[in-house]
């Protein structure tokens, strides 16, 4: 071969790998700009669900403090939030949500409070939603810190 020749392949081969270079290091940065944008949404979700499900819990809990239990109607965004919980969350926070729920009804077994027992069972820091907000939280915390 003559060097004409192998100063043009080479100049070649360099051009190939520096655009194959190029290339993959821009697809290896969009896949995991990706895969944050999907744990990021992942995360929002999740926060979200878990929101209303201390919501709609917090509001179950309190009315089975007052009330005695007449309309099984009231379980049921409860529960849809749970088969919610189920679909996505690890199984450390479903056990949660669900005794959470069992929580709720055995509360409505209990004799009513009045609003001051009430009022004295929060000061002293009985709180049924606890252990599931400290198990959301530890979840969250471990999927944020892959992003």
């Amino acid at each position: 071969m003559n060097p004409g020749t192998i100063t043009a392949l080479a100049a070649i081969f360099g051009s190939l790998v520096g655009a194959l270079g190029s290339s993959l290091s821009t697809w290896i940065t969009q896949r995991h700009q990706d895969r944050r944008d999907l744990l990021a949404k992942k995360i929002f979700h999740r926060e979200e669900l878990y929101s209303d499900f201390i919501s709609e819990s917090a509001r179950l809990l309190v009315d089975a403090l007052e009330h005695n239990f007449h309309d099984a109607k009231k379980l049921v965004p409860a529960y849809a939030l749970v088969s919610r919980i189920r679909l996505s969350s690890s199984q450390e926070v479903l056990a949660t949500a669900e005794a959470v729920v069992r929580e709720i009804i055995g509360t409505y077994t209990k004799p009513n409070l009045t609003p001051e027992q009430i009022q004295s069972r929060a000061v002293n820091g009985e709180d049924p939603l606890r252990n599931f907000s400290d198990v959301c939280r530890a979840e969250l915390d471990f999927m944020q810190k892959q992003i």
